[in-house]
């Protein structure tokens, strides 16, 4: 993957995390017979997980049917999200719905991609998902925090049917030049400036893509298209400010 994937929300840079989401999902869906097929993204807040799942979601990527669950999910509540994304009226009780919700599935060979699943993983709303994927046969993608799969563990029945563990990485080099590609343009940052804002980051993407807007706003003061190493640019580093004295 080289050129950045076009969504509704805007691009997506082809950043590591893109690219194995990619290969989770060709796992996932071209899988031999008989092979279980719920896969598991995971990581820390920020790393891109959401931007994998659009991609999955997205028909450029795999089309995938993507629900995002809340703090306030049922069995019921994300059965409708489900109807939601898919396109089709939640009618009857659950029983009725995941009949329907089968159905489709099966006809339309879409992956399904569950996004914030840890609200639901100590749920019986899990169980929903592996009963989907059961009947269905569809491939599943979970997407979570970096503790998932030890979450996950607690579920033997649902454990024994992931395919693939997949954890997110934090950003790298080649991630922080796609994502300069993509926020700032043509901007030069030099080296050591990259550098020092992926250190003060901690790789974490989400942070990464504030800086590139701080320091496309420190060029366009200066009047400049060039950011050098010593650069005043104050990087956020997601860390509380400290107690101002006096």
């Amino acid at each position: 993957m080289t050129k950045k994937l076009a969504t509704a929300g805007g691009a997506i840079a082809p950043t590591s995390n893109i690219s194995l989401i990619h290969t989770t999902m060709e796992a996932l869906t071209d899988r031999s017979a008989g092979l279980p097929g719920i896969g598991a993204f995971y990581g820390p807040s920020g790393l891109g997980k959401s931007s994998g799942a659009s991609y999955a979601s997205h028909p450029a990527g795999f089309n995938g049917i993507y629900v995002c669950c809340r703090s306030i999910e049922t069995k019921k509540s994300f059965a409708e999200l489900i109807c939601k994304s898919i396109g089709i009226q939640a009618r009857g009780n659950v029983p009725a719905i995941f009949d329907e919700i089968v159905q489709v599935l099966v006809s339309c060979n879409r992956p399904l991609i569950v996004d914030e699943v840890d609200y639901i993983v100590d749920t019986r709303t899990l169980e929903f998902i592996r009963d989907l994927h059961d009947a269905s046969g569809a491939a599943v993608l979970l997407i979570g925090e970096e503790h998932l799969p030890t979450k996950l563990k607690k579920h033997e029945r649902f454990d024994n049917r992931v395919l693939v563990w997949q954890p997110a990485v934090r950003c790298t080099g080649s991630d922080f030049d796609q994502l300069a590609k993509q926020y700032i343009g043509d901007i030069e940052i030099a080296p050591d400036l990259k550098k020092r804002v992926l250190q003060e980051t901690n790789g974490i993407t989400r942070r990464v893509v504030v800086n590139l807007e701080n320091i496309k706003r420190w060029c366009d003061r200066q009047g400049t298209k060039v950011a050098p190493a010593d650069a005043q640019v104050e990087l956020y580093t997601g860390a509380a400010p400290g107690r101002r004295i006096g």
